[in-house]
C-alpha cells in the first residue's frame, strides 16, 4: 500500500462513510445475534445477512474483473485458534456491550463507556503482543491446521460461481420464509424509508445501510485494501507506546515489529486513519440527527467495559480479526478461517446471553398454535 497523501485522503473518506452509515442504523453484530436468540428479533440480523451477500458479490466482481488477484484476498492460518479466538471475542464484546465496529461508532456518539472499551481493547492488543513470543506463539501453534490460510477462490472454477450460488440460496430462503410479495415489499420498504431530510433522520433502514456498507467495502478492496479494525487499532496503540517509550519498544517486539514491516516508520498509516475517521463519521451523523450526547456510564458497567475490552483486544489477535474483518473481508473473500471465527463469535455471544446475563432465550421456545 502506498503512503501518499491521496491514499490517506481516500482512507479518511472510507472511514467517514463507515462511521456515518453504522451510526445511522445502530449496526452492531452483538445485537444481531443477541436479539435473535433472546427475543426473536431478526431486524439487525437481516442487515448482517444483506451485508454478507453484498460482500460476496462485491469481492467476486472485483476478482472477476481482474482489479485484484486471489493473492490480495485476506486469509490467515486456519485452525482451532480461529474458533477459540472467535468464542473469546464473542464473550468479550457481549460483556462490553458492543462489537468492534459498534464500539467505534458509539464512541462518536458520545458514549464514554465505549471509549473505555476501546482503550482497554487496545491495551488487550498490546498485552497479546508482549506475551506472543514465546508463550502465545508456542501455545497456538498446535491449533494451526493450514499455515497460510485458505480461500475458496483458489478452487479451479470461475470466481463468481460460489458467491452467486450462496447469494441465490439466501434469496430463495428469504422468499420461502416471507413469500415473494413479502420479500419485494421488504426491498421497497428499505429503499423508501425516508423523511424530509435523510441526513437529519435519526435512523435509516438497516438493510439499505448494510448494502451501502458492503458497496463501500468492495470499493475499498478494489482501490486500497481489505477493511479491518483491530489490526489498525493495535498499531495505534503501538504508536502511542512508541511516543512514550521510544521506537525500540516496537522494534524489539516480534509481533509489533511485524505489524510495521511494510511501514516507512513507526507511525499511523492509511488504515489507522480510516479507524479515526470512522469515529468522526459517526460523530457527524449523530450531530446531524441530534442524537449526540456525552453519556457517562453507570459505575456498575465499568468492570464489564474494562474486562470485555481487554478480552476483545487479546482475542482479536488470536482469531485474528474482529466482526468487521471476518464478516466483510473474510466472508467476501471466502476465507474458511473467517467462517470458524464467526461461528465462534456466535457461540461466545450465546454463552454470555444464556449463562452470564441469563436472558430469556425465546428463539428456543416452542409455541403451540391455539
Amino acid at each position: 500500500m502506498a503512503y501518499t497523501l491521496d491514499v490517506f485522503i481516500l482512507a479518511g473518506v472510507f472511514g467517514f462513510l463507515y462511521g456515518f452509515l453504522l451510526q445511522k442504523a445502530d449496526f452492531c453484530f452483538v445485537a444481531s445475534i443477541r436479539d435473535w436468540i433472546s427475543v426473536r428479533d431478526n431486524r439487525i440480523l437481516n442487515g448482517v445477512l444483506v451485508l454478507i451477500a453484498t460482500a460476496l458479490l462485491g469481492w467476486a466482481l472485483v476478482l472477476t474483473l481482474g482489479v485484484k488477484q486471489v493473492s490480495d484476498v485476506w486469509t490467515v492460518p486456519l485452525g482451532g485458534a480461529n474458533l477459540l479466538g472467535g468464542i473469546l471475542f464473542g464473550i468479550g464484546m457481549t460483556i462490553a456491550g458492543g462489537c468492534g465496529s459498534g464500539t467505534l461508532y458509539r464512541c462518536g456518539m458520545g458514549y464514554v463507556q465505549f471509549w473505555i472499551v476501546l482503550l482497554f481493547a487496545i491495551a488487550g492488543n498490546l498485552l497479546f503482543a508482549f506475551i506472543y513470543d514465546p508463550w502465545a506463539r508456542e501455545a497456538l501453534q498446535p491449533l494451526t491446521l493450514v499455515e497460510n490460510g485458505y480461500t475458496l477462490y483458489s478452487l479451479p472454477i470461475p470466481y463468481w460461481v460460489i458467491p452467486v450460488v450462496l447469494v441465490a440460496g439466501m434469496l430463495l430462503i428469504a422468499m420461502y420464509r416471507h413469500g415473494a410479495s413479502g420479500f419485494w415489499n421488504g426491498v421497497k420498504a428499505a429503499l423508501t424509508d425516508w423523511e424530509n431530510n435523510p441526513f437529519k433522520q435519526s435512523h435509516w433502514d438497516i438493510r439499505l445501510v448494510a448494502f451501502l456498507i458492503g458497496v463501500v467495502a468492495t470499493v475499498q478492496f478494489a482501490l486500497m485494501s481489505n477493511v479491518g479494525i483491530t489490526g489498525p487499532e493495535t498499531r495505534i496503540g503501538a504508536v502511542a507506546l512508541a511516543q512514550l517509550l521510544g521506537d525500540d519498544v516496537v522494534f524489539n517486539n516480534t509481533y509489533l515489529n511485524a505489524l510495521f514491516a511494510d511501514f516507512p516508520r513507526v507511525g499511523l498509516g492509511p488504515e489507522e486513519t480510516l479507524v479515526i475517521f470512522l469515529i468522526i463519521g459517526s460523530l457527524a451523523a449523530s450531530v446531524l440527527s441530534g442524537s449526540f450526547k456525552i453519556r457517562l456510564p453507570r459505575a456498575s458497567r465499568l468492570p464489564y467495559a474494562i474486562g470485555g475490552g481487554l478480552l476483545m483486544g487479546v482475542s482479536s489477535r488470536i482469531a485474528p480479526g474482529c466482526n468487521i474483518a471476518n464478516v466483510i473481508t473474510g466472508v467476501g473473500g471466502l476465507s474458511l478461517s473467517s467462517v470458524l471465527v464467526i461461528v465462534g463469535m456466535m457461540i461466545g455471544i450465546f454463552i454470555v446471553v444464556a449463562y452470564v446475563f441469563k436472558m430469556p432465550l425465546m428463539l428456543f421456545q416452542r409455541y403451540d398454535s391455539m
